[in-house]
């Protein structure tokens, strides 16, 4: 005579319906806010910012060479014995020059480099690439601060879906563990069907104290990207998301250069400008000065002249060192362009690394949602078996473990999918705080 025992709402409902949403007491945590935090807080932007800075003040400097210098300076000197006030430029008996212990002078001069093989502007131009390329160095740092803060939030929603998973599957063997219990205490089941159900049960806590460590771990790594105590992250709800687009993705299309391409292509421009400011340094230098002088006594005898002139240098023997220069900036130059080609080789492979990782997780995700909807029915099905009497235990847990397997697969799969197709924009130079935003789809 088969006995039915009353199943309780629990056991399907844990197996029929999804996780359910943490508490709402709180408006919930977005990836635009994470991200907001993470930008305006991250030190490696702020430095990165810094760099453009000092870079853009090496440009102003350098191109100040294009101006003249204007210089002012004046002393007062003490003499032993009495000193002439002014230079002489003739001598008049009927007028001797003045004489005085305590003198001062002062000048007004302007000095202008006429020509000086072209350093000047290669100077320019370099300190210009530099600034270029620290702007490119910095909105590399924003996508990978980008990259680094999808993968937190991310992963701290994937680790709270898979703890709900797990305590779904906890809830549905702590009520077969006590179905178990009655079964046997009425003589309708075996010692071991306990046995087998705690067994599981343990399993599940195990999994279930794993779930709670990553849960905790993830928590900390967004609330340190974004600058906040981990009770910020941790007390509080968050906005699900998914991947935005499910549009193929094209293999061929054209590619953008990245950040770190820009920045070497930059470097390489950098590099050559040196050569040039080395290769300067063989031709003569032509500089005009100019200023005014006044010569002068404590007694108040102040005369004022002019001067101005042209000079012109030339190293013709630097003992080899003005070659070693050229020869340097050449090798600079060279491991420079290397650099590039390098830079280019790898925006190629994490392109088509990126593209790859998009179709593989997709796949992964249908897959699984697939799965998901069957292991679902399997569960329910064994579930209503075991509860009639018809079922066998083993087919149950089997069921239950699988669905459980399958949820957390799926769970990572969407979270695998999204950040693949966050890697792939970064990949094709198209991550910005906006279109990160468009990638990550907030589910109603």
């Amino acid at each position: 005579m088969t006995r039915r025992f009353p199943i309780p709402a629990t056991l399907v409902a844990t197996v029929l319906l999804a996780p359910g949403a943490l508490g709402a007491q709180q408006r919930p945590l977005t990836p635009a806010e994470a991200v907001d935090a993470v930008l305006s807080t991250h030190p490696t932007l702020l430095a990165a910012v810094a760099r453009i800075e000092g870079a853009e003040a090496d440009a102003a400097r350098a191109r100040s060479a294009w101006l003249p210098g204007v210089v002012a300076d004046g002393g007062v000197t003490r003499f032993q014995e009495p000193m002439i006030v002014a230079p002489l430029h003739g001598f008049d008996p009927t007028r001797p020059p003045s004489f005085e212990r305590t003198l001062v002078q002062g000048r007004l001069g302007v000095a202008w480099t006429v020509y000086d093989g072209g350093a000047r502007g290669a100077r320019i131009d370099g300190s210009r690439a530099g600034a270029d390329a620290a702007d490119a160095r910095r909105t590399g740092a924003e996508a990978g601060l980008l990259e680094e803060a999808a993968a937190a939030y991310l992963g701290v929603q994937t680790a709270r879906e898979l703890l709900r998973a797990t305590e779904a599957w906890l809830e549905a063997l702590a009520a077969e563990a006590d179905l178990a219990r009655q079964r046997v205490d009425e003589g309708a089941a075996p010692r071991v069907a306990v046995l087998r159900a705690d067994a599981a049960l343990s399993d599940a806590r195990a999994q279930a104290a794993a779930a709670r460590a990553r849960l905790d771990v993830a928590q900390r790594s967004l609330a340190r990207l974004m600058g906040v105590p981990v009770t910020a992250v941790a007390d509080r709800p968050m906005a699900t998301v998914r991947p935005a687009s499910a549009t193929p993705v094209e293999r061929d299309g054209p590619a953008s250069e990245t950040a770190a391409v820009r920045a070497a292509r930059l470097a390489a421009a950098a590099a050559e400008t040196r050569v040039a400011e080395a290769r300067a340094g063989r031709a003569p230098s032509v500089n005009a000065a100019a200023g005014l002088l006044t010569f002068g006594s404590t007694a108040g005898a102040f005369d004022t002249e002019w001067q101005a002139g042209v000079q012109v240098s030339w190293p013709l023997f630097t003992g080899g060192a003005r070659g070693a220069t050229v020869r340097r900036s050449q090798a600079d130059l060279t491991a420079a362009r290397a650099d590039l080609r390098a830079a280019e080789l790898k925006a190629d492979e994490a392109r088509a690394g990126a593209r790859a990782a998009v179709e593989e997780a997709a796949a992964r995700r249908n897959a699984l949602e697939a799965s998901v909807v069957q292991w679902e029915e399997v569960a329910r099905i064994e579930a209503l078996a075991l509860a009639a009497g018809a079922g066998v235990q083993t087919d149950f847990l089997r069921a239950q473990a699988s669905l459980f397997q399958a949820r957390a697969g799926r769970t990572a799969a969407v979270a695998d999918e999204a950040l693949a197709r966050v890697r792939l924009a970064r990949a094709q130079a198209d991550l910005t705080p906006r279109t990160l935003i468009t990638l990550l789809e907030i589910v109603p």
